[in-house]
């Protein structure tokens, strides 16, 4: 490559970073997160019942699957719930083998048939008994969770709070630098994480109140959900 040529390529570098340096600085701005924070007591109980059957006949493993399936589903009507508040899920099939001291599969053990069923409790008031009804049933894995119907109507509420907080918290430090708030740049809520929620829920969304004191009998004591909402939020500063 000839000198002359350098010398333009040079010149060509030298006005991008002269034209790169004369652009326009982006309008101050302050980036603030606003969150808000409410609790409300759980009403409904969702309960996540395993069924697992094991043979060295596939068939034979089935059958008692099914079996177990539906002496969990008979109780539908003896716990008083809806159709809609039962459904049958995940569905796993293997074969299952032995293993050596090294971890090395060996030979073949049985065939494992895993079902699930989901049952959707409305009053909390009879979880004693629905948990009773359940463990009653043959060799069946019982866990649950905690859901509340005003989830989503609290999550809405309690995100317009948290942006409300991300305004009065920017309003008040640009105030304090005898400065005020513009136009809104930018607005994101983040993504939530939820792995929180195995066993007992108890995170959500709304308006800073506390639950009311939980006044169910027996053994069971649901607590409160919490509904945590951040915002966050950019003002071009004038």
């Amino acid at each position: 490559m000839s000198r002359f040529t350098l010398l333009s390529l040079g010149l060509v570098l030298a006005a991008s970073i002269a034209t790169a340096d004369e652009r326009p600085l982006a309008p101050r701005h302050v980036s603030v997160t606003g969150t808000s924070l409410a609790r409300v007591q759980p009403d409904i109980v969702v309960w996540q019942v395993t069924v697992r059957r094991t043979n060295r006949e596939l068939a034979a493993a089935q059958t008692a699957s099914d079996a177990g399936v539906k002496q969990v589903l008979s109780l539908r009507n003896e716990l008083g719930l809806s159709p809609e508040d039962v459904q049958t899920g995940h569905l796993s099939i293997q074969k299952v083998f032995d293993r050596d001291q090294f971890g090395n599969q060996t030979s073949f053990r049985h065939f494992e048939v895993v079902r699930t069923i989901s049952l959707r409790q409305h009053d909390t008031s009879r979880f004693d008994e629905v948990l009773a009804r359940l463990v009653e049933a043959e060799d069946v894995n019982v866990s649950y969770h905690l859901e509340s119907s005003e989830y989503h109507a609290l999550r809405a509420q309690t995100r317009l709070e948290a942006v409300k907080a991300a305004r009065e918290k920017a309003a008040a430090m640009t105030e304090l630098l005898g400065a005020r708030l513009g136009r809104v740049l930018r607005i994101a809520e983040p993504q939530e994480s939820w792995g929180a929620m195995s066993g007992l829920s108890n995170t959500a969304f709304a308006a800073p109140r506390q639950a009311e004191p939980d006044q169910a009998p027996g053994t069971f004591a649901p607590g409160a959900i919490e509904i945590k909402v951040s915002i966050e939020v950019a003002f071009e500063i004038e």
